[in-house]
């Protein structure tokens, strides 16, 4: 029984509650701002999720071509590794040079562009 009023007590306020007008008042265009918000997101989102693709496929081809070296052109792993560590930097460099090649092309610009076609429209 003590179940019973407490259910028809919270029921009892929660329409009362429901019948009031809300004390605050949304902006016009806040359906807009929230429609681009969540366009904006998903927009990043797919194109860092683009970005990592074309960086996996990158990395499988490296790898896929260094084991082709190994297996077929028998290279010695021994002078691979002592030309990579002895230019470490050249190495190190060029990687992030194409890394940060590749996101500003994938994602940042591809985000600003997006970005300017919603405050042009």
């Amino acid at each position: 029984m003590q179940n019973r009023n407490t259910s028809t007590d919270s029921e009892g306020i929660l329409n009362e509650i429901l019948k009031l007008e809300p004390q605050y008042s949304l902006p016009e265009d806040f359906a807009d701002m929230v429609a681009n918000k969540a366009g904006r997101k998903f927009a990043w989102e797919s194109y860092f999720k683009e970005f990592l693709i074309y960086l996996g496929v990158i990395a499988g081809i490296l790898a896929v071509a260094a084991v082709m070296a190994f297996i077929w052109f028998t290279a010695d792993l021994k002078e691979w590794t002592t030309f990579l560590l002895s230019n470490i930097s050249w190495v190190a460099g060029i990687n992030i040079l194409v890394v940060f090649i590749l996101f500003v092309d994938r994602v940042l610009l591809r985000y600003l562009f997006y970005k300017m076609s919603l405050k042009s429209a």
